[in-house]
């Protein structure tokens, strides 16, 4: 029998729940690094309660370490930013989605570097342009800065994941998903592929999703 796969998916919200029901359908054990105690608590509660094979911790010192820790093994790392909050600055958003993901992904690519593992990062989507009749009502929460800020942290993240792709692409397979409209459910579907052994033969793609 094949060792079951430790994965360690870092989101929050509909996106982590999506995302560890796959792989939980899967025969994995995960881990989840949450980014509010609440919405952990809710995830995990959706998924039947923490047990052997499913428990998480919120977004903090140490946490990744520990959670590594009670996996015992890293073997894919799913790792989702949170999109852009209206009014958000441009210095707040690229923190959000690239600094802290960065740090992450640049751990676990370090840990993987012996055993080998996959490396998955889910860009932030653009936010939608709203319709010309209800520009007025929405032109506070989607301004032309947050597409600006979305655009470059996508940018950031593909050279960060082309990088990691390069430094050992024997072991480590790192690509990323940019959901353009996808479901969360849709954009976990092929998280599972590139995770499982039909994605070995990609490394350092950017892969655009549309349902």
């Amino acid at each position: 029998m094949l060792p079951r796969r430790r994965v360690l998916i870092a989101g929050q919200g509909e996106w982590l729940e999506a995302m560890a029901r796959t792989f939980l359908e899967d025969g994995a054990i995960i881990a989840l690094m949450g980014t509010a105690p609440a919405d952990l608590e809710r995830v995990l509660d959706a998924l039947g309660g923490e047990q052997s094979d499913r428990f998480g911790q919120v977004v903090g010192e140490g946490c990744f370490e520990t959670l590594v820790a009670r996996l015992g093994r890293l073997d894919v790392l799913v790792c989702m930013p949170p999109q852009a909050m209206a009014g958000q600055s441009l210095e707040a958003c690229l923190v959000a989605q690239v600094a802290g993901p960065g740090a992450l992904l640049k751990a676990a690519c370090a840990r993987m570097l012996r055993h080998g593992g996959r490396l998955l990062a889910v860009a932030p989507p653009l936010p939608s342009q709203p319709s010309s009749s209800l520009s007025s009502q929405l032109s506070s929460q989607l301004s032309s800065q947050e597409h600006h800020g979305t655009a470059m942290a996508q940018a950031a993240l593909s050279e960060l994941i082309q990088r990691l792709a390069s430094r050992a692409p024997d072991k480590v397979r790192a690509n990323l998903l940019c959901p353009e409209g996808s479901r969360p459910d849709a954009v976990a579907e092929c998280a599972r592929f590139l995770a499982g052994g039909a994605g070995r033969s990609l490394n350092g793609q950017v892969l655009h999703l549309s349902d």
